[in-house]
């Protein structure tokens, strides 16, 4: 194995194979859209010692071939239009998750971002590490899970987009993954498309009987969940008109690695069980 939390000799474009790689200790040496990571984990300086190769699908191809890596990381369909460019660097490894995965027909979420985690611990040569950093993250998960035991009601995950449309998650998305590792319905069963959520209009939310939590995006305006939910016709739908919904931060990417399902799962855990307690006489 390669020292702890030594940098790995690759560049990547994805944000699921660069917070995995950094999660095992061996944080890629460049990441396509950096900043953008930052913002959506809330955390500057997420992945420290990474160098920001520019933005996601207009990277700077000098700085990459200046200090070319051995290898060049990418999740299809993201970035194959690149392909031509990156090959021309380094080798180019192709590492599909999702409703994109092959690992059984991309029916086992859990087990394609598993599969990614050893795939990475075996490419950086420290497979005791991804192997330690994925029977962690099952403890956890497994925790979290029992402590959810009394919660049967089916939850929708929700983000209002404006004063007429929402985007919804499930199967395809690390919100999808999650609400399935631990144990809770997803109210929304109808089609997502291939990336796991979708825009609709207000009118199907009306007749969904679940528990709505609003995701906050950090691109949202602060407070923009709320805002929504106080104008408008979102304040007549019966879920919320009977308080039960939640509005939690997102600090993760919605197609992420192990390291995003428990940014998630955190978060989500505990706004349900302090929406569960009892309150205090």
């Amino acid at each position: 194995a390669e020292n702890e939390n030594s940098e790995a000799p690759v560049a990547t474009f994805d944000f699921a194979i660069a917070e995995t790689l950094n999660a095992i200790g061996h944080p890629p040496r460049f990441l396509a859209g950096l900043k953008g990571y930052e913002t959506y984990s809330r955390q500057d300086g997420a992945i420290p010692s990474t160098t920001n190769l520019g933005y996601r699908f207009f990277p700077n191809y000098e700085l990459l071939a200046s200090r070319p890596p051995q290898h060049i990381l990418i999740s299809p369909p993201a970035h194959t239009s690149l392909l031509p460019r990156l090959n021309e660097i380094a080798d180019v490894k192709e590492y599909p998750l999702y409703n994109f995965s092959d690992i059984n027909n991309g029916q086992n979420h859990w087990e394609t971002v598993e599969t990614l985690t050893r795939q990475l611990g075996s490419l950086i040569n420290d497979t005791a590490a991804s192997e330690h950093y994925i029977e962690q993250t099952n403890r956890y998960f497994d925790d979290l899970k029992s402590q959810l035991s009394s919660i049967d009601e089916p939850v929708l995950m929700v983000r209002l987009v404006d004063e007429r449309h929402a985007r919804v998650y499930g199967k395809g998305s690390v919100e999808g993954m999650v609400l399935n590792r631990l144990g809770l319905q997803n109210a929304w069963q109808d089609d997502l498309g291939q990336w796991g959520m979708t825009t609709i209009s207000a009118t199907p939310l009306f007749s969904i009987d679940a528990k709505m939590i609003f995701l906050e995006s950090p691109y949202d305006p602060p407070g923009g969940q709320h805002q929504l939910l106080s104008d408008g016709q979102w304040r007549h739908l019966p879920t919320v008109k009977e308080g039960n919904y939640l509005i939690i931060s997102t600090n993760y990417w919605s197609w992420g690695g192990l390291p995003a399902a428990q940014h998630f799962a955190d978060t989500l855990v505990t706004h349900l069980l302090e929406s569960a307690a009892p309150p205090l006489r």
